[in-house]
């Protein structure tokens, strides 16, 4: 079978999507938008901005304060007054998305997990990876037996202003091409460091991030490592 290496056309359709009616006899709009958000309260923060969204009806869904989640929100413009007095609600939970916690390299069964992804891909609306407050996420594909792979991600070094990771990956390799959102919570970084490259970290205001990991270039018949990388992000943890 020929696979290629960017290749996640597949699975988790998590499409920001919009749609809008207008009700001339009561002068007001409706729609919906759909994306990552964060539980803080009795209110929800999309991912990489800074917006905050009251929502009324919080209590109808199973989700506590720090829950991330795929969501799809649901809105009520009156035209009259503006979208600064929406009212927001929570149409449906569609994924809740687990966060794992960082793993010194040195705590890694290397030869355990040992698998090699085929590759990242875009997921919409945020990309292929991105950090925001204390996560790190990566949208990773690779061919299993369908069931979702077990991941550890690392911090090794400081390299300028660039945090580097290591993202080890274990999964039954198979034909099943799977798309699997993947986010760490990095905020404890700095413990997993050597002293000089934690004061390093500490020092700074801004970071890039960097992820090598395993990928299987099955036209070559090898597994490499490579690396994915870019983005200046402020430092928030």
């Amino acid at each position: 079978m020929k696979r290629g290496f960017l290749f996640l056309s597949v699975v988790l359709v998590v499409l920001m999507f919009a749609t809008m009616s207008c009700d001339k006899a009561h002068s007001t709009s409706d729609g919906s938008i759909q994306g990552i958000y964060t539980v803080y309260g009795n209110g929800l923060m999309p991912e990489q901005t800074d917006t905050f969204y009251a929502v009324s009806n919080m209590k109808d869904f199973d989700l506590e304060h720090g829950d991330r989640a795929i969501i799809t929100l649901g809105y009520e413009i009156d035209n009259l007054m503006g979208a600064g007095f929406a009212k927001w609600y929570i149409k449906s939970v569609d994924k809740m998305i687990n966060t794992m916690p960082l793993t010194p390299l040195q705590s890694v069964d290397t030869v355990l997990y040992s698998s090699g992804i085929a590759g990242v891909g875009d997921f919409p609306m945020y990309g292929s990876h991105w950090m925001w407050k204390k996560f790190q996420s990566v949208y990773v594909g690779y061919y299993g037996n369908g069931n979702e792979g077990d991941f550890k991600l690392s911090p090794v070094k400081m390299s300028g202003d660039t945090l580097c990771f290591v993202l080890n990956s274990k999964f039954v390799a198979g034909d099943v091409p799977t798309a699997q959102l993947l986010s760490f919570d990095i905020s404890n970084a700095v413990s997993m460091l050597s002293s000089t490259d934690a004061a390093k970290l500490l020092s700074l205001d801004s970071i890039c991030t960097k992820i090598t990991t395993k990928v299987d270039m099955v036209a070559s018949d090898k597994v490499l490592n490579l690396s994915i990388g870019g983005g200046k992000y402020k430092k928030q943890f």
